[in-house]
């Protein structure tokens, strides 16, 4: 797997308030096709996606990772989809969603999905660690950003890499 530290993406559209650089603490798993894609998990023509891990992470507690969607140029959030993350299994994790769906379904209906202005929302993805070592909290991602013209309905593979200590 191919790790990328957050170096800043060549988009220059950032929301209000947002960075165009990744946090320091932050490691994103690289996703295929993200090519060109520096220092956001996620690039797409109207948004993209950053992956922001826990600055600690001790096993046997609950961390959380959040992935925060930006959309880009005329696009906005889109305040009546129903966002929804599907975390992916992964060894030595247990996922602490709340969602009807299952414990690692995270979504918008169940609380874990918060918009931050019009143009960016996070979502929080809760787990523990059953023990020490890197984890990869990945999964997929329901989103939707809007133009006056258009809604775009995306789904993307998007994940962190967490330390458990």
């Amino acid at each position: 797997m191919v790790l990328a530290l957050g170096v800043g993406c060549s988009r220059p559209e950032t929301a209000a308030g947002a960075s165009n650089t990744a946090p320091a603490n932050s490691m994103m798993v690289a996703i295929p096709g993200a090519a060109g894609c520096t220092g956001h998990a996620v690039c797409a023509d109207d948004f993209f996606i950053d992956a922001v891990p826990p600055d600690e992470c001790a096993v046997g507690s609950v961390c959380s990772v959040t992935f925060k969607l930006v959309a880009t140029g005329n696009f906005h959030v889109n305040d009546e989809y129903p966002y929804r993350f599907k975390a992916t299994e992964a060894p030595g994790v247990a996922f602490a969603g709340t969602d009807a769906a299952g414990k690692n379904v995270f979504s918008k209906p169940a609380g874990d999905w918060r918009k931050v202005d019009e143009k960016g929302g996070a979502m929080t993805v809760k787990f523990t660690a059953a023990d020490k070592g890197s984890k990869t909290i990945g999964g997929t991602f329901k989103l939707s950003v809007c133009s006056q013209a258009t809604c775009l309905l995306e789904q993307r593979e998007v994940a962190a890499l967490v330390a458990a200590r």
